[in-house]
């Protein structure tokens, strides 16, 4: 009796999130410049200190959806929030007000949409805060440890945690999902939990932890650290209650130096593109 083939990895899901901590938006395909997804975590609320608000301690943020106003998803942003109505943001022009904002200690310049933006924004989240768009000259820097085998130097990124793009194998979620049910859990993990922007089909549990260089696409990849989770995996996307999972289970079987990791971080190293289907092609392993 002959074993199966091995399957082959491939892109199960792509997801982009225009407004970092806000609901994200699947997609068919994402094109890549130099710092990322064109449209992927351009956007930022900060608090009036100039402080990046995200919704590890604002939840609420999680119900805030947007949208893209046009189709290269690099122009006014919509927003949509339970009991309210869309909000246009257009592209702040020159004579938006300049603020610098502050995220994971990068001070990065980026452009104010406006007061009755703000007002809007701060209702849906409950405080007070601004939007704000990365402006396109700031060069908030990459670092060495999300780029892997690439080199970092010289490399920009926008509002995402350090890294362009983080990768995740549903296989992944699935041995997580098992083991929560061997917990009595009745309730799966959602996949929207982990804010991956490439969800990867036919792979086994964490085995893209195991890849240095993977090609997508036109895209070559250079695979960075694991991915370090916060409490907002813990936070139900859709009813914001917060639990202990699935950081309790993490802690007992995905621990690493700087606490818990799922899912990886990963640097492009030119622009390109990549679409849902293709397949995932591993250049070289750890």
């Amino acid at each position: 009796m002959s074993l199966p083939a091995p399957l082959t990895p491939s892109v199960g899901g792509l997801t982009i999130y225009p407004l970092k901590s806000a609901a994200g938006i699947p997609v068919d395909e994402l094109t890549l410049d130099d710092r990322g997804a064109i449209g992927d975590r351009r956007w930022l609320l900060v608090d009036p200190a100039g402080d990046a608000i995200t919704a590890r301690e604002t939840h609420a943020l999680l119900h805030v959806q947007p949208r893209f106003a046009s189709a290269n998803r690099d122009g006014s942003l919509m927003l949509d929030a339970p009991n309210h109505p869309t909000c246009v943001v257009p592209v702040p022009d020159a004579s938006a007000e300049e603020r610098t904002v502050v995220i994971w200690k990068d001070a990065v310049s980026a452009l104010d949409a406006g007061d009755d933006v703000a007002e809007w924004c701060s209702d849906a989240i409950g405080r007070a805060c601004r939007l704000v768009r990365l402006d396109d000259s700031a060069a908030r820097p990459l670092k060495h440890k999300y780029a892997g085998p690439l080199a970092a130097d010289g490399r920009r990124v926008a509002f995402s945690d350090g890294a362009p793009l983080m990768l995740l194998g549903h296989g992944s979620i699935a041995a997580l999902n098992a083991r929560l049910a061997l917990r009595g859990h009745t309730e799966s993990m959602d996949y929207r939990r982990f804010r991956a922007n490439v969800w990867l089909d036919a792979t086994g549990p964490h085995e893209e932890d195991t890849w240095r260089r993977v090609r997508i696409g036109s895209v070559e990849l250079g695979m960075g650290s694991l991915c370090v989770r916060c409490v907002l995996t813990t936070v139900h996307p859709d009813t914001l209650a917060r639990g202990v999972e699935p950081l309790r289970s993490f802690g007992e079987y995905r621990r690493v130096a700087d606490g818990v990791a799922f899912g990886v971080n990963a640097t492009h190293a030119a622009p390109g593109s990549m679409r849902v289907g293709d397949t995932v092609h591993v250049v070289e392993a750890r």
